[in-house]
Parts: C-alpha cells; sequence; structure tokens
C-alpha cells in the first residue's frame, strides 16, 4: 500500500520504450535512470526508504501486443499519473491507452483530476514538443522539462541523466510530487472526519461537472455537510445510456434539492450518445422531475465563447428559460459564494415545506438584483420566507438590459416586484425597472406595484426618484445598516403588506 490511502500506488510512470533504449550496453536506459533518481529522491524526502509506490513498466513491448493487464490494473490502483511525453510517446497507441485510462478513471472517482490545484495527471517534457500537439488529457497544464530546448523551435534533446540540470529539474519534480502527495492525504484526511449525517437531513444532489468545476464542487460539498446537509455526488458513469438515466433519476428522486454546476466546458461525452455529456444530461433529466432544481455557472462565463455549438444552445435556453416549462433557479455568480447560495435556497426549500399550508394565500415577490447584492438578497428573501412571502431571486450581470426574456418569465410569476439597490449604481437599476416596465405593459402582466429598496452602502434620502404613473413605487431605505435588522424587516413588510390591500 502507497503512502496515499485507498492506492496500492501512488505514482503510476507512463512511457514509451523508445526513450529507454540504452546508447550502449555498459549504459541503462534514461527512463531507468529517471526512476531510479525519483524514487530515491522521494525516500530521502520522506527520511524512509520505500515510502512511496510508484508502477514502472521495464517489459519491451511492441504494437503486436495487447494492451497488458497487469498494466491495466496498475493504472487502477494508482492514484497520481506521470507522462513522460516524447514523439515516442505520441507514436505509441499502447502509450495513449494507458493515458486515456487513467484520464476516464479519475473522471469517474470520487476525487476528480483535480487535487487542491493540481493536476493527478503529471506531465514530463522529455522533448520540446509544441502545445498543440499535446494530447487531449494533458491541455492547461504546465509540465516539467527534461530537455535543453531554449527557442520555441528547437527539438530540444534529453537532458543527460546525473548531469547538473537533469539532477536540478529531478528536485523540482521531487518538490512538485511531494506537495500533490500531501495535497492528497490532506484531502483524505478532512474528508474521514466529516460530520455524521443524520437519515433525515436535507439531501442535495450535485451534478456531475466538467474538469474545471470538480475542484470547486469538492469545496463545496465539503462546506454543505459541515452545515449539517447530506450530499449526493458520482452519479455517474455508467457509460451505458439507460443505466446512466437510471441512476441519475435515482439519486434526484433520493434528494430535497438538485444541484447542477455547468461553465464553457460541456464535460464528458456519454459513450455511444454523441453531442451529450454527463452534466447536461444531468440536469435535463433533473428538469424532467418535480424536485426544486438550481442551476449555477460562473459569473465570467461567456456562451458565445462555447465550442461545442450543441452545448453552447443549451446554455443559452437555461438562461432564458426557452423551452423549459419546469420552475428553476439559474444563477451566475462567484465560486466563492457558491456554498452559501445553496444553502440559502435549500433553507427557502426547508420554510416552504414548513409552511405549505399557507402558500394558497402566500404572496409572491420577484428580488431583482446585480450580482454584486446577491448574498444581501439571499439573507432578504430568507426573512420574506419567514414572514410567509414567498420570494423569487434574480441575480443579474453589469448589462441591465441582458437576460430580458428570463426576466419576462419570472414577472409572470409574481404580485409584485423589488429591486435591490445596494452596490450597484443607481443607473442600472432605473434601467432594469424600465425594462421590467415595458415588459409589464406590452405583456399585461398582473404587478401590482413596484418597490425600491436602498441597502448598503449608505445613500441619502433623495437619491433616487421615480416619476411615472403607471404603477405606484415605493422607496424603502435600509441602507444605513450593514446587517440587515429586525426594524428594517419590519419597515420592508409593512410596504408589502400595506400595498396588498
Amino acid at each position: 500500500m502507497g503512502l496515499i490511502s485507498n492506492f496500492e500506488y501512488d505514482i503510476f510512470i507512463s512511457y514509451a520504450h523508445v526513450d529507454n533504449v540504452a546508447l550502449t550496453a555498459q549504459q541503462q536506459g534514461w527512463i531507468r535512470s529517471f526512476y531510479d533518481h525519483l524514487k530515491q529522491m522521494l525516500d530521502r524526502r520522506y527520511g524512509r526508504m520505500g515510502m512511496v509506490k510508484i508502477w514502472w513498466d521495464d517489459k519491451k513491448l511492441d504494437g503486436t501486443k495487447l494492451f497488458d493487464e497487469s498494466i491495466k490494473e496498475g493504472i487502477e490502483k494508482s492514484a497520481i499519473f506521470i507522462v513522460l511525453n516524447s514523439p515516442g510517446y505520441r507514436q505509441s497507441a499502447y502509450c495513449q491507452q494507458e493515458l486515456d485510462l487513467f484520464h476516464q478513471k479519475v473522471q469517474s472517482d470520487n476525487i476528480g483530476l483535480q487535487v487542491s490545484d493540481r493536476s493527478r495527471i503529471v506531465h514530463v517534457l522529455l522533448n520540446n514538443i509544441p502545445y498543440e500537439e499535446w494530447p487531449q488529457p494533458l491541455q492547461g497544464t504546465t509540465g516539467f522539462s527534461f530537455h535543453d530546448g531554449k527557442e520555441k523551435e528547437d527539438f530540444g534533446d534529453l537532458l543527460e541523466a546525473d548531469s547538473k540540470d537533469f539532477i536540478e529539474r529531478m528536485r523540482d519534480l521531487r518538490d512538485g510530487m511531494w506537495e500533490l502527495i500531501n495535497d492528497f492525504q490532506q484531502e483524505q484526511e478532512e474528508a474521514a472526519v466529516k460530520p455524521e449525517v443524520v437519515s433525515n437531513a436535507f439531501t442535495i444532489y450535485i451534478g456531475e461537472v466538467s474538469d474545471a468545476l470538480r475542484t470547486s464542487r469538492k469545496r463545496v460539498v465539503a462546506e454543505l455537510e459541515k452545515k449539517g446537509f447530506k450530499v449526493i455526488t458520482g452519479v455517474p458513469p455508467p457509460d451505458e445510456v439507460e443505466a446512466h438515466r437510471q441512476a441519475t433519476q435515482e439519486a434526484v428522486q433520493r434528494s430535497n434539492l438538485s444541484v447542477h454546476l455547468l461553465d464553457q466546458y460541456p464535460g464528458r461525452e456519454i459513450i455511444g450518445a454523441p453531442q451529450f455529456w454527463y452534466p447536461q444530461k444531468q440536469t435535463e433529466i433533473s428538469l424532467q422531475s418535480e424536485k426544486p432544481q438550481m442551476i449555477w455557472v460562473p459569473s465570467e462565463t461567456d456562451f458565445s465563447a462555447v465550442e461545442e455549438k450543441e452545448y453552447q444552445r443549451f446554455l443559452e435556453n437555461l438562461e432564458t428559460g426557452e423551452g423549459i416549462s419546469k420552475a428553476y433557479e439559474f444563477i451566475r455568480g462567484s465560486k466563492s459564494l457558491l456554498a452559501k447560495q445553496i444553502s440559502d435556497f435549500a433553507d427557502q426549500i426547508k420554510l416552504m415545506e414548513v409552511e405549505k399550508p399557507k402558500q394558497s394565500d402566500r404572496l409572491s415577490v420577484l428580488l431583482d438584483t446585480h450580482l454584486n447584492d446577491q448574498t444581501y438578497a439571499f439573507d432578504l428573501g430568507k426573512a420574506l420566507l419567514e414572514n410567509n412571502i414567498q420570494p423569487f431571486i434574480n441575480p443579474q450581470e453589469d448589462d441591465p438590459r441582458k437576460n430580458i426574456e428570463l426576466l419576462g418569465n419570472r414577472i409572470g410569476q409574481v404580485r409584485k416586484m423589488i429591486f435591490l439597490y445596494g452596490k450597484v449604481s443607481k443607473e442600472w437599476v432605473l434601467e432594469r425597472m424600465s425594462a421590467a416596465l415595458q415588459l409589464i405593459i406590452t405583456r399585461n402582466y398582473p404587478i401590482e406595484d413596484f418597490v425600491i429598496y436602498m441597502a448598503p452602502p449608505h445613500k441619502e434620502n433623495d437619491d433616487i426618484s421615480i416619476n411615472q404613473k403607471f404603477l405606484k413605487i415605493n422607496i424603502v431605505d435600509n441602507s444605513e445598516h450593514q446587517i440587515l435588522d429586525r426594524a428594517g424587516i419590519d419597515k420592508f413588510l409593512n410596504v408589502l403588506n400595506t400595498r396588498m390591500e
């Protein structure tokens, strides 16, 4: 067993055998020297022989041999995968099969491709291979260079084993591997001390994500579990389409809330289902259920930059609500606030469950806010729920005229509109109100009135004024108080309830 729990080997070294051919009978192969130096340096770093378990294959395989079962087993039982990239590696179907097998394995295990901010696939360049020729799983990595190439056009020959440059690069690699193994162990220790979750805990299903969001998802899961939520992840794979559908449906049904984290990368493609990716398919399956659903994308995501056009249309439709009958929360937000957004939404759902008998009489409002003020908006929404008012929170971007169709769909579900005027500019609020008013007039939405809620930072009483005759507009100024206090809530509730008469 290796240093990293649940793995027999800490490191698997993947290389082309042509790179291990010795120039003379008296020399050993370069890969053999690489392995010996790495093992010895890690042993010295840990202060004990054999602490780090490294798998490498010294058999001479050619293209006529079937994929070796012992190699497959070594890959399955290894925590980290070192790729020794060279022209020989790129030409070897065998090497590509090793890399693909490990890449697929980490897509489906409960750890993912990244540990903290480090990839479990470690890229070592034996020659100066152009970036555009790197295998896809190596895209986005920086790599450790073991060649003497200086300029972009240089081929870069292997550094001689035992040379000064070779030893210096080996030290860099040793330090990188030591930090990666330590991060791996730390994550495992944190997972081992997760609080015990009671069987009746509020359950959140978080769907499959792209590689770029795996670290964020792990961090969010840990934060939610610390708050007492039960979290379901790890569905799927299976690769078979029907088995995947059933597994996802079962996970969604066991949950109280379904959460889907999406970005511009579609993630792993489902085998046998071209142009369908696990994150997308799980989102669509959840949209077919009656369970509450939150869909989140990073605030900076530019849908127009998405390369896969089918996935691009999917994201755009989610944001506008086009062709989707189910109500769901669509949020553009920052990763640092993600766990809070999910837990706040879960708290709203819990309150709604408690107050179900009263829901037929419940006032519904749309709380329209800028992304910069959405944390305050969630706190305000929670206060409304506790006072039998159903809020729908609509965080938006810098462009107040963007996503007007989504705004229209949400206006149709409520009786009042609240515009949160906090960190955002006055012009942004006025532009949002103008857009909403135009939708109400053209579509005949039954909105009773507008409310402008002035949140921190401080604003003067006459900071904003509206002169129009179509709807009455009330202004609630709570910008003096950084914390949402009882007096401010009561003042706000009084405005809302008075207008109902």
